[in-house]
């Protein structure tokens, strides 16, 4: 094959194409020297640059931060008012025109366009959020390897006392990760609407209109007015709950982007004092994450997935709506015409909503099981150095709406319902050309799918909810185990600075003053003229912190950190409600 054909061929087939994740944490390199002021010095200042060490922005091409930039606008409290204002200005003008048939195909089409354009935003994010968690994940599980590998140094932990470590306070900037920080009314608004919509109440409002809409059909001679009042209904409902939903969504990713890039400072930090006491420049091992073997229905739908999230897809969408808008004339802008934009938007909007979840679940599923690898991980570390875990497991909610979402979500995910999505598609489209793509045969492509995508929308709503609490959780609980391991190596470097470099003579000295004049030496017995060692360090009650002041017991470990009132440490420091 030519190479030219050869580099067509190549372009056409990588869409979809499952990438193997290969990476490896960048190294903290020290100088093996110490410097003047005792301390060792990190070899670039490039390489810890904290600004740079976890900035999406900066690593990401234009076209996939002008698709960030939109979906977050689409969550913002502007883009609710906007909307709630449309909404209004179109329930007056109904008012004013008596509600004529374009009035309410304009308020479908507009439904149909915003999901359509949505569900094209969130394919794409959805796929490179997956990709940079994995990578991420194989990151922290490389400098694992190195942690791992120092910390079985027993020059590291042989006076550090586990247990007064454990009981340090914890300095958590980052927030709760089972509820999303409230900045606002409105955000306040959309955590009550989003629990809401995915209630047990709701699925039976929403059924309980679907019948009575069912019951009048009769009675409107099944006419295209009576399909106009469903999908009428279910496109208000669509447009006025995705707003809440995609608000919560901004929220849920502005707080993984401020864990992700805590955990990254933390783990450089670490690795930077495991490397400057065991004077180690040992690179990070390449972690390699393999993709999952798939079938050939599976990769046609990250195929088509990555096309519509892409460029191409956009230039897809373009070219539509300006061949819509330029047989607007022909057409004499009638009713028909109206409905041919939300006819395609409907139908394809429609197939992308099984397509997005089930790239969704499969990939949700995928980054649960690199998780689970990086928690043994941890607790194989925190085992070694016998420190109780600061984090315990969220507990699992087992109630009806949660199980039947689960389920709902499962078979969602399935090729299969992908299929299904196909086959009502070719079905209703061979209704309406039968019918001549006239009024009522684009009414018909329009009400089912719409019906469908409103009852999914609220039952798939609390698995989505759930889903982002557990990710919130385990990158939270990531984060407070990095900082505990870190203050674990702060007390040994300090007693092993201390250790080595502090020693006086007789009772007294500069730095002990007559403070810690009854201090036992190590060696008892030992002359006066004779230097003694012993070890000083204090750690703030308020921050759990360490600082230069406090003693050291005769075995080495840490005082001052709490009062001696015999109280049992907490089993964990960490709370969640």
């Amino acid at each position: 094959m030519p190479r030219c054909l050869y580099g067509i061929w190549n372009a056409l087939c990588s869409p979809g194409q499952q990438t193997t994740i290969s990476c490896a944490a960048p190294s903290q390199f020290v100088y093996q020297s110490k410097q003047s002021d005792d301390t060792s010095k990190v070899v670039g200042d490039e390489v810890v640059d904290y600004n740079k060490l976890y900035s999406r922005q900066e690593k990401r091409p234009v076209g996939s931060r002008i698709f960030d930039s939109v979906t977050k606008l689409a969550g913002s409290r502007t883009a609710f008012c906007l909307t709630l204002l449309v909404l209004i200005a179109w329930a007056i003008a109904g008012i004013i025109l008596g509600a004529p048939d374009n009035w309410q195909i304009f308020m479908q089409d507009g439904s149909s366009i915003q999901c359509y354009i949505s569900d094209t935003l969130l394919m794409r994010q959805q796929h490179n959020h997956c990709n940079e968690l994995l990578s991420f994940t194989a990151q922290l599980r490389s400098r694992n390897e190195t942690y791992k590998r120092l910390m079985y140094n027993p020059d590291i932990h042989k006076n550090v006392n586990t247990t007064e470590v454990h009981c340090m306070a914890i300095c958590d900037n980052v927030g709760d990760a089972v509820k999303l920080p409230s900045e606002s009314w409105f955000d306040v608004t959309c955590n009550w609407v989003s629990d809401a919509v995915g209630s047990l109440s709701a699925w039976a409002i929403y059924w309980g209109g679907i019948f009575a809409w069912i019951g009048v059909g009769n009675d409107l001679q099944w006419s295209d007015l009576w399909q106009l009042y469903i999908n009428t209904a279910v496109a208000v409902e669509l447009t006025f709950t995705s707003m809440f939903l995609q608000n919560t969504r901004r929220r849920h990713m502005e707080y993984l982007e401020k864990c992700l890039k805590s955990i990254m400072l933390a783990d450089c930090d670490l690795e930077v004092i495991l490397r400057q006491m065991v004077g180690d420049n040992q690179p990070n091992p390449i972690i390699t994450i393999p993709p999952h073997p798939i079938s050939k229905a599976v990769r046609s739908i990250d195929y088509y997935a990555d096309v519509v999230g892409s460029g191409v897809g956009v230039v897809i969408s373009i070219s539509v709506f300006a061949a819509w808008l330029g047989v607007g004339n022909l057409m004499q802008w009638s009713s028909n015409w109206w409905l041919i934009i939300g006819t395609y938007t409907g139908l394809i909007g429609f197939l992308d909503g099984f397509v997005l979840r089930n790239v969704y679940f499969r990939q949700d599923k995928q980054m649960d099981n690199q998780f689970d690898v990086l928690i043994d991980s941890d607790e194989q570390i925190y085992q070694y150095l016998n420190l109780p875990l600061p984090t315990k497991p969220l507990e699992e909610d087992r109630s009806i709406r949660t199980r039947v979402s689960n389920w709902i979500g499962d078979v969602c995910s399935k090729a299969a319902a992908v299929g299904f999505a196909i086959i009502v598609i070719i079905l209703l489209i061979c209704v309406a050309s039968g019918m001549q793509w006239n009024e009522t045969g684009q009414l018909l492509c329009n009400t089912p799918t719409m019906i469908i995508e409103g009852f999914l929308l609220i039952v798939l709503i609390q698995g989505h909810n759930k889903s982002n609490i557990k990710r919130r959780v385990i990158l939270h609980d990531i984060f407070i185990r990095r900082l505990k391991l870190l203050q674990y190596v702060e007390c040994a470097q300090k007693l092993d600075i201390l250790t080595e470099k502090h020693s006086c003579i007789g009772e007294e000295c500069e730095i002990c003053k007559c403070k810690y004049a009854n201090i036992q030496p190590k060696e008892k017995g030992t002359p006066k003229d004779k230097k003694l060692s012993h070890d000083i360090t204090e750690v703030s009650e308020d921050d759990g912190t360490l600082n230069e002041k406090n003693s050291l017991n005769d075995e080495g470990t840490l005082n001052g950190i709490f009062p001696s009132n015999g109280n049992t440490p907490p089993d964990n420091n960490v709370l969640r409600p």
